[in-house]
């Protein structure tokens, strides 16, 4: 990491890189989520991993405002996403929380994925160690 950003501010988003293992992105709130800002996050979060597959931990403000397209497009896919263990996403709203989990239901993650409804959870859950998935 040395010699490159640790926090990277967009439109929609703070995207920081707060230790070796941790990367977090904060959403705005009073911003309208579109496809183009989401593109922006995840290009910022792909420069901060660099060559590492930290976890991630996504916060949502509790009232989000969002195109509905942006439920339509594999973001990852779409903006060349780099390879992070875990996503853990903190919907901070009952709404947010179903949205997330249909999105990802729709948009799996290679790594594995969590949707929580506050931040204190996921946080929680990232700490845990990773779950060693056994081999059939």
């Amino acid at each position: 990491m040395n010699g490159h950003p640790s926090l990277i501010d967009t439109a929609t988003a703070t995207v920081e890189r707060v230790s070796a293992e941790l990367i977090e992105v904060r959403f705005k709130p009073d911003v309208k989520l579109d496809v183009e800002g989401i593109g922006e996050v995840v290009s910022a979060k792909r420069t901060l991993c660099g060559v590492d597959s930290p976890d991630v931990l996504a916060v949502m403000p509790p009232e989000v405002d969002f195109e509905l397209n942006v439920l339509n497009v594999d973001h990852s896919k779409a903006n060349g996403g780099c390879p992070t263990r875990r996503l853990a996403f903190a919907g901070q709203s009952a709404l947010n929380e179903r949205l997330a989990n249909l999105y990802f239901s729709y948009f799996p993650r290679h790594g594995e994925t969590r949707v929580f409804n506050d931040e204190r959870e996921a946080r929680q859950w990232l700490d845990q160690p990773a779950e060693v998935v056994p081999v059939p």
